[in-house]
């Protein structure tokens, strides 16, 4: 049957459309990354320095450490959960790493010591939100505040000493072939966050969990041992974290982990990791990772007050997760 003139041409040609191109995860993670793009050119706007090598650099590190959490906070989010007891999980370990390793004169302790804070919050996460099915938000939030209290209570017997192992420095301000060594340390355990979620049966494991528990059980999932994996390793995350922030800024000190508490969950967010569980992944919060550091540098950078930089950044994390799970739905 012969089409009518002047209409077959547009029928044959071909149309550029996202979707067709690009699965919805994929759209997600493009955005997540053009948001990254339209964010550092604002930057380079306000100043040229972001231009410059040693400005990178330095974005580049602090957005290690944001990563690094975020990693955890990935897995947590895809499961349906969250993690709200990082900041002081990175301040326990901190000091306690720090200062026993001073003590004893041997910095293997302090990493053996993020090992063992990681293992115990983990677990301990998991007897409240699997076991005892407490919301994660308040059982976390709660083992937070618990962690606040051993950290006071034992630096009322031992201030924080200064004296931080070696190989935290290094991981936090070395540098390897002219890149920093803490961007290495964030690439590689991004690399295998990617490969666990997109190739092991972990990855699997996790978005079954996040999409439907129930059939997740029935297919045989192992529920309580993905959830104890997930939050320790978050909380690994977490007291890894803090080991390097002592080397990063030759100390540990109260308080040094309350500004992460909620930046790599915008991360996650940013990346487009859905909220509910079950879709997203951690190419993505790499792109939100950079983004949170960029909008705080740009801030920064205008001499914009504190009080004030909280509000507009807040505010800009508060419309880009809402563009994101306007898409989700």
């Amino acid at each position: 049957m012969s089409q009518p003139a002047g209409t077959a041409g547009r029928e044959r040609a071909p149309r550029f459309s996202l979707g067709a191109r690009f699965s919805p995860r994929g759209q997600q993670v493009l955005l997540s990354y053009l948001i990254l793009l339209v964010v550092y050119g604002g930057c380079i706007a306000v100043s040229r320095e972001f231009l410059s090598w040693g400005t990178m650099r330095l974005q580049l590190v602090q957005a290690t450490f944001i990563g690094l959490v975020a990693i955890g906070e990935t897995f947590a989010i895809l499961i349906g959960q969250i993690d709200l007891s990082v900041p002081w999980t990175i301040t326990l370990s901190a000091i306690l790493g720090t200062n026993l390793a001073a003590l004893h004169g041997q910095q293997w302790i302090a990493f053996a010591v993020v090992i063992a804070i990681g293992v115990a919050v983990g677990l301990l996460n998991t007897l409240g939100v699997f076991i005892l099915r407490v919301h994660s938000l308040i059982w976390t939030l709660g083992v937070n505040l618990m962690l606040q209290g051993v950290a006071l209570i034992y630096t009322n017997a031992a201030a924080p000493t200064t004296h931080v192992p070696a190989l935290a420095r290094f991981l936090a301000l070395g540098n390897v072939g002219g890149m920093p060594m803490a961007f290495l340390v964030w690439a590689f355990f991004a690399a295998l966050a990617i490969l666990a979620l997109g190739r092991l049966p972990f990855g699997r494991y996790v978005y079954a969990i996040g999409n439907r528990q129930p059939a997740a059980l029935l297919s045989g999932v192992r529920l309580g041992r993905v959830h104890a994996l997930v939050f320790i390793l978050s909380a690994l995350g977490a007291a890894f974290v803090g080991l390097m922030l002592s080397g990063y800024s030759s100390q540990a000190y109260l308080g040094m982990g309350n500004d992460y508490l909620l930046p790599p969950i915008a991360a996650v967010v940013i990346g487009g990791t859905r909220l509910s569980g079950g879709d997203g992944g951690y190419v993505g919060s790499i792109a939100g990772a950079l983004t949170v550091v960029l909008l705080q540098a740009m801030l920064i950078t205008l001499n914009v007050s504190e009080g004030a930089r909280q509000v507009i950044f807040g505010a800009i994390l508060l419309a880009l997760a809402s563009l994101f799970l306007k898409r989700g739905r």
